[in-house]
């Protein structure tokens, strides 16, 4: 868990030198004053220490106090589980910036890869703290008041679940996909059951061809005439008895099986 300890800071804003405010006496800190007072520059001056950014857009060149003109400085400490980290930013024409672990000096080379580093320690992207951190009597925080749409949203923005929403959404193409193809099955065989139903045979034997004599050449006809009825006959048996196999095997498929 993140806390954040104390702020200290120089002519940022409207603010001149030397200002401090404790943040760890309290769960909750609540800034009062009148309008024009710089309540609203004291989440920006946190958000550039942690970001390098704020959330109302204001550019570099600009936080500066115009009147002092001698550019700004921002440290702020904080504590993450067992850890405490000191973030100390002097900017003039150019940023000078300090990443220290438990008084350590863990800074990269260049202020982007430092604040890549503070970005990994914090653990939470700049839209999801500017809205959790701290909120103002303008704006509530946007979770109460969105849609259950932009509430999943933010929630899986804010926990990292966006592969386990890619794993759901694969799940759900699956149990689709799986579900076209069991109706497809069970269609199947309701067509083969209602077929077999409507022409079920007790027997299927074929009884054995008889000698037959033949003397005419009407005879033969009548006997080659035979042969087709017989074979005809034949095939639709072996069909008959092969479906009576089907049927079988389908009286011992069961559908709940099928289904878990």
């Amino acid at each position: 868990m993140i806390t954040l300890q104390k702020l200290k800071w120089s002519n940022c804003f409207s603010y001149g030198a030397d200002n401090e405010l404790d943040l760890s006496s309290s769960t909750v800190t609540q800034l009062i004053g009148t309008n024009g007072m710089g309540k609203s520059s004291i989440p920006l001056i946190i958000e550039e220490a942690l970001y390098n950014k704020n959330s109302k857009g204001i550019k570099k060149a600009d936080i500066p106090n115009r009147y002092v003109n001698s550019g700004y400085h921002i440290h702020l400490e904080f504590t993450k589980d067992e850890n405490k980290y000191d973030v100390i930013i002097d900017r003039k024409s150019s940023i000078k910036l300090k990443l220290l672990e438990n008084g350590e000096d863990i800074s990269s080379h260049t202020a982007t890869n430092t604040y890549k580093t503070l970005q990994d320690i914090v653990g939470i992207d700049f839209k999801t703290f500017s809205q959790l951190v701290y909120q103002s009597t303008n704006s509530s925080l946007q979770f109460l008041t969105a849609t259950d749409t932009n509430r999943k949203k933010f929630l899986i923005d804010l926990l990292h679940l966006e592969h386990y929403v890619k794993l759901f959404d694969l799940f759900k193409e699956e149990a689709r996909k799986s579900t076209i193809t069991l109706t497809s099955i069970e269609s199947k065989i309701a067509t083969i059951e209602k077929w077999l139903h409507d022409n079920k045979l007790s027997d299927t034997t074929i009884l054995p061809v008889s000698e037959i004599s033949i003397e005419t050449g009407e005879d033969e006809q009548d006997l080659a005439n035979l042969m087709s009825e017989i074979k005809n006959i034949s095939e639709k048996n072996k069909k008959i008895s092969q479906n009576n196999t089907y049927k079988d095997l389908l009286s011992r498929i069961s559908i709940e099986d099928a289904q878990s």
